[in-house]
């Protein structure tokens, strides 16, 4: 084209303007000329980018010029015509792209190549992509599952499954899991019909951890179309694989999961401990009048695990439902009411205590709970309560809360703790106030290890296996590869009662376990065992 003879001899205003012309005239003509422009790079990085959004734009709808383009001898201009065929959908262009990738070597090429087949998201590619499933180039693996799922259909969803059959299959308890098993989860998690959910919630209890959260993770994802499956593994799967269901109801937080965890409370059935704890907490993460009941007929449980597991979920969900519910509950002034009230100051209940203060009713017995329970951070937090509910009573009771005097200290020693659970964090903070011993709690092991990166006063470590963004396994061993910390005890607190799982967290260096449920005095003796008098 006339107009850019000597362009790269125009000053920058120049060129620009003209890009700008060309572009805004959609002067097609300019093309092959373009091509040849863009074939070797401008000195400056902006006029290069806007002479390839100018021939991207221009190309658009144009089959022909992007065929001549996909055969040009410059690799730069061949890999913006791949972009744009995909873009355009552009059929002649279809078995042109198909041709080149079987005769591609360069991964970024090829992927580019798999990223525009899969815009067409037609079902005769599949069995071309396939084989790209297994390339060794990560980039291309990903692309390749993006267009299968894009393309979708039962021999793209069949596809990714048995990617990730065969990766499960094959992952061991000590490996992290593999990015492209990971990968072939979350996309296979885009095609969720009933097989798809099956098979995933299958594998919730995986030996791997780092596999089975990312499975956790797909679940959560999928939604509510995912509750059947889970209702189905509540009522059928063992013991670790129902506790599991349970947290992953809780974490979707659909209204719908309520009804499913509430038909497992009223089936009157012999509920292992662990298991009502996972089902309160997950009733305390969902939006529901029937979780406001379920909670309620919670009120009535004497682990104080548990109990701290419906008053954490109360809490969140405070509404005048609950504040009734708890304020009938503490008016009986039996030994469960005080319970409760403990429960109260040590779950940090905030929004429970202060709706439950302003009643009127309860508020001594629950100045005495806190008082009692003498954990600074707690009465700090109540005393802000009471701060802004006001008046002579609730000055005067927010000095009663200093007068408790707190416990006196049996042992020596700074204790970390890492649980993505609320209440196990708050139960562990509740003991140890009662031992009078320090405790910094944080919720999953990548903060703990930070951590213990940062600080150097950790005399004993507590960690759950299950968490979110690093488990207690992957914890251990990070904490284990630091030569300051390669001495420090490690606990492990988990339900998990396979033999695989404790061989898999002692191999990586946990010391001991806590078996959950476990009762306020077996932590207090865990810990006195390692800590000293």
């Amino acid at each position: 084209m006339e107009s850019l003879v000597g362009f790269t001899q125009k000053d920058m205003i120049e060129q620009i303007m003209l890009l700008d012309e060309i572009k805004e005239k959609r002067q097609a003509e300019a093309i092959p000329a373009l091509f040849d422009l863009y074939a070797t790079p401008a000195a400056d990085s902006a006029v290069d980018e806007m002479v390839y959004h100018t021939l991207f734009e221009l190309l658009v709808g144009r089959e022909k010029e992007i065929l001549a383009g996909l055969g040009h001898a410059s690799r730069r201009v061949r890999l913006l015509c791949v972009r744009q065929a995909g873009e355009s959908a552009s059929t002649g262009a279809k078995p042109v792209l198909l041709a080149m990738l079987k005769e591609e070597q360069d991964p970024e090429m090829a992927g580019e190549m798999i990223r525009s087949l899969g815009r067409f998201r037609t079902a005769d590619l599949i069995g071309a992509l396939l084989p790209y499933l297994k390339h060794d180039d990560y980039s291309v693996v990903a692309w390749t599952m993006q267009a299968l799922v894009g393309i979708g259909g039962e021999a793209a969803r069949d596809a990714l499954r048995e990617v990730v059959a065969t990766g499960a299959a094959t992952l061991g308890a000590k490996e992290i899991c593999e990015l492209t098993t990971a990968l072939a989860v979350e996309n296979l998690a885009h095609l969720a019909d009933e097989q798809v959910i099956t098979f995933l919630v299958g594998h919730i209890h995986h030996v791997n951890p780092s596999f089975r959260r990312v499975v956790i993770n797909a679940l959560v994802g999928i939604g509510a179309d995912a509750l059947d499956a889970l209702e189905k593994c509540l009522e059928k799967g063992d013991k670790d694989e129902r506790i599991m269901a349970a947290n992953i109801i809780g974490m979707m937080g659909e209204k719908e999961g309520a009804d499913v965890l509430i038909d497992l409370l009223d089936e009157g059935e012999d509920l292992d401990g662990n298991l009502r704890f996972a089902v309160y907490e997950a009733l305390g993460r969902i939006n529901s009048l029937k979780c406001v009941v379920g909670l309620a007929d919670g009120l009535a449980e004497t682990d104080a695990m548990v109990l701290m597991s419906v008053i954490i979920g109360m809490d969140n969900l405070c509404n005048p439902g609950i504040v009734k519910a708890v304020s009938a509950a503490l008016a009986k002034g039996d030994e469960q009411s005080r319970l409760i009230a403990k429960t109260v100051a040590n779950a940090h209940a905030a929004k429970l205590f202060g709706a439950l203060y302003e009643g009127g009713v309860h508020g001594d017995a629950l100045i005495k709970a806190v008082a009692e329970a003498g954990d600074q951070e707690a009465i700090a937090l109540f005393q802000g309560e009471l701060e802004r509910i006001g008046g002579d009573k609730a000055v005067a009771d927010s000095k009663k809360l200093t007068e408790g005097g707190g416990s006196i200290a049996t042992i020596s020693g700074k204790i970390l703790a890492a649980d993505d659970s609320k209440a196990i964090i708050f139960f562990y903070k509740g003991v140890a106030t009662e031992m009078g011993i320090e405790m910094v709690t944080v919720p999953d092991g990548k903060d703990a290890f930070e951590y213990l990166q940062e600080n150097t006063d950790i005399d004993l470590l507590i960690t759950d296996m299950n968490m979110p963004v690093m488990d207690g396994v992957e914890l251990t061993k990070k904490v284990r590869e630091m030569s300051q910390w390669r001495e420090l005890p490690i606990i492990m607190a988990t339900t998990e009662s396979e033999k695989a799982q404790s061989d898999l967290a002692r191999a990586a260096g946990v010391n001991d376990f806590l078996s959950k449920p476990f009762t306020g005095e077996q932590l207090k003796e865990k810990i006195g065992q390692y800590l000293s008098s």
